[in-house]
């Protein structure tokens, strides 16, 4: 039993600030250092043997104002640019070009005379150069140089434009040295200045020629793809195409209200392909970006930009098998948004809760009601832990939902739900937890039916239940003691939910109370005893910063209303306590109090990260990791200790010591699909940092389908919890059930 939690708690505190400020000391003594580069080549071979007699004023390079600093830039996308704070040029980019331009003309002997500036003797040409971009591209893990220039010759004496060049050039360059991106720079301005200047001949050797129109060069697409057959209509993986309905919006600040809330990089050259939610797109399957070639080019979710090169690409989404799955064939230009168009899925979201419409991680099967494919097996989500129901998307139509290990041809235990293109539909199952069985299903009164291309605004979900029950019985069969009994069973259930895909607060309040009359033959023995008393409050906040990971906190506390008391409905029982309230000898009694109303209450607290590991069909995995406390306050809580109950040797009452544990929490959601098993298993626990009291607790179960009639399922449940005194051994629940089901037509 932990004595001073808070004592460790603080050891643990001052631990992880000393070590912040470790970093931080050893961050402010570090200098970062800068580093130069400059724009320089081999001087190349001169491109005539005779110079003509003209005289030619280079003007200074022109740069735009975004490139005239001295940091380099990078562009991660179409509208964002960053600089290089600790990466410069050795001097300004149009002192660099300019010095490197007039080297050039010179060693290339095209002209007799170069100069920069206009003396006694005007020039008869002047070239001028215009500097558009001279940067780093990203586009994920691939980073190109790029450098786009204008050349402009105009005749002097009547200032008139006879000559112009123009190149827009990018070449790859490996990991993220930027060395090797000044080194690929340099290549393009010695390579297209090169041409240039080759050009600039040709045209000089006319003389006063008429002007001609501007000279633009031919560059191959940016994609190879681009310029390749159109793809086939076959299917991929067995799934139909649904047809090319891809709309190209004209830019990437297209008006779409999904898309201006969507901030994906788009690089230059590149164009996106956005499929609309209907949800959020954490919750719907991956969308995945398919070339000519049958092979995985991209990855992302609905509701986000997916960035590929320009090209032609078949997008694969939705739920079930890859042959279940749709199917769109799409184009994709550059610098542009391929928007799939709504009209061909729909959206399914069960909720399966218990009677009291509390939320747990129940199963059922989704089959189609029209070709009875089978589209899998789906999970409710238990709000306690932050999980949130995964989204069907689905071809609309029809749908089955059946009791897992269920058929087609159930009779019960099963609801139809028609989904209607581009809308979500919400429904309710509502399950036993221990048995499996179905109480009731249907669309939820009131749910918000969510259609793609449209933002929810009603981001909140309030609910309270009230209910109970009362039944009265009398009965004198034979073999039965004659008398009544009555029973009175309440139950308040309330939640609040807010969830707007990046934020998720869940906060959850149950209180049961179930009151039993047992029969007795004399009415002043019957009493009122409790049957079931329970109070739960939780809430838990969960921060969605990535796909893959949110931090959560959270708050609870559970305990029980009414007064707990030990009945003997046998004979009368002597017990004594420590106090001596019953001595030995003296008085029998019916039944003694172990507990006053709120005893033992117990309170939890808890912080840490939520992962989700892995979100395949055959396997899921999420772990919630960080660190928690627990503290019981007992009060005047007994545990009895039955002995022979006579007044020689009478039952014992023992005060119940409070505890208080904090250390490591963490809970471990596991899901295995293979042929026709099923396995689930979901571990929660505490490590204390002051004691060995860890408390856990590991439910699992196995399911295995035989046949269309038959399956067999295994539960396994181990549970540990010394917090009250009452043993540290771990108890153990093993069960086994065979399930027949046979359908005659």
């Amino acid at each position: 039993m932990s004595r001073h939690p808070m004592t460790a708690a603080r050891a643990v505190a001052r631990g992880l600030l000393a070590l912040v400020g470790l970093v931080v000391l050893a961050s402010c003594g570090r200098s970062v250092a800068r580093h130069y580069y400059t724009l320089t080549y081999p001087t190349p071979a001169p491109l005539a043997a005779e110079p003509l007699d003209i005289t030619l004023r280079i003007k200074d390079v022109d740069v735009r104002d975004t490139y005239r600093g001295s940091e380099l830039v990078f562009r991660p996308d179409v509208h964002e640019i960053r600089f290089y704070k600790a990466r410069r040029w050795s001097e300004r980019p149009e002192k660099m070009l300019s010095a490197l331009l007039r080297d050039h003309l010179r060693s290339s002997g095209i002209v007799r005379r170069v100069t920069d500036s206009i003396d006694m003797t005007p020039p008869d040409y002047t070239l001028s150069a215009e500097v558009e971009a001279i940067e780093q591209l990203e586009s994920g893990t691939e980073r190109y140089a790029r450098l786009s220039m204008t050349y402009r010759l105009t005749r002097f004496k009547d200032d008139r434009l006879v000559w112009t060049w123009a190149f827009d050039e990018r070449r790859e360059v490996s990991g993220e040295n930027v060395r090797g991106t000044v080194r690929a720079l340099s290549a393009l301005f010695a390579v297209q200045t090169q041409e240039a200047i080759s050009r600039l001949h040709m045209r000089l050797a006319q003389g006063d020629a008429p002007t001609v129109a501007p000279e633009v060069p031919a560059t191959p697409p940016p994609n190879p793809a681009a310029a390749s057959e159109p793809a086939d209509r076959a299917a991929v993986d067995g799934g139909p195409v649904d047809g090319d309905d891809g709309m190209i919006l004209p830019s990437p600040f297209a008006i779409h209200p999904q898309l201006q809330l969507d901030d994906t990089p788009m690089p230059m050259d590149h164009g996106a392909i956005f499929l609309p939610t209907l949800s959020t797109g954490i919750r719907e399957p991956l969308v995945l970006v398919i070339d000519a070639k049958n092979e995985t080019v991209a990855e992302g979710r609905s509701g986000e930009r997916i960035v590929v090169k320009p090209g032609e690409y078949r997008v694969r989404f939705g739920s079930g098998a890859p042959s279940q799955q749709r199917v769109r064939a799409v184009k994709v230009e550059a610098n542009k948004v391929t928007l799939i168009s709504e009209g061909s899925w729909a959206g399914l979201d069960v909720r399966v809760v218990n009677p009291q419409f509390v939320p747990f991680r129940g199963t059922y099967e989704l089959i189609s009601a029209e070709t009875r494919e089978d589209f899998g097996v789906g999970f409710g989500a238990d709000a306690l832990l932050g999980e949130q129901t995964r989204v069907w998307v689905l071809k609309p139509g029809l749908y089955k939902i059946i009791r897992s290990g269920g058929t087609y041809r159930d009779r019960t235990d099963f609801a139809t739900v028609r989904l209607k293109a581009g809308e979500m539909t919400t429904f309710t199952v509502v399950q036993d937890e221990l048995t499996g069985d179905w109480r009731g299903a249907g669309e939820v009164t009131g749910s918000v039916v969510g259609k793609a291309g449209e933002v929810q605004d009603n981001n909140w979900q309030l609910r309270a239940v009230v209910g109970g029950d009362f039944s009265w019985n009398r009965s004198n069969r034979f073999g039965t003691q004659d008398g009544v009994q009555l029973q009175l069973d309440a139950f308040l259930d309330g939640t609040a939910i807010y969830n707007d895909g990046t934020h998720l607060w869940s906060s959850r309040l149950d209180l049961e109370v179930g009151l039993l009359s047992p029969v007795a033959a004399d009415e002043q023995d019957r009493q009122f005893r409790t049957q079931t008393d329970r109070l739960f409050a939780n809430t838990i906040y969960v921060y969605q910063l990535m796909p893959w990971f949110g931090p959560y906190g959270r708050l609870g506390l559970e305990s029980q209303v009414l007064e707990r008391k030990q009945w003997f409905d046998e004979d009368p029982r002597f017990v004594i306590d420590e106090g001596g309230a019953v001595q030995p000898g003296q008085q029998a009694t019916n039944s003694v109090v172990l507990g006053q109303s709120f005893e033992p209450l117990t309170l939890f607290q808890g912080a840490g990260g939520n992962f989700r590991i892995l979100r395949t069909r055959p396997v899921e995995l999420d772990v919630r990791a960080g660190v928690g406390g627990r503290q019981t306050l007992a009060g005047d809580l007994k545990v009895l200790t039955v002995r022979s109950g006579t007044a020689d040797d009478p039952d014992v009452l023992t005060p119940v010591q409070g505890n208080e544990s904090f250390g490591f929490e963490g809970t471990v959601v596991g899901l295995v699909r293979m042929w026709r098993l099923i396995a689930t298993t979901e571990f929660d626990g505490l490590i204390p940092v002051t004691n060995d009291d860890a408390i856990y607790t590991w439910r699992n179960q196995v399911s295995l389908r035989l046949a269309s009639f038959m399956s067999i399922n295994y539960r396994f449940n181990v549970v540990r919890d010394p917090n009250l005194g009452l043993g540290d051994e771990a108890r153990t629940e093993h069960d086994v059930q065979v399930r027949f089901s046979y359908n005659v037509f």
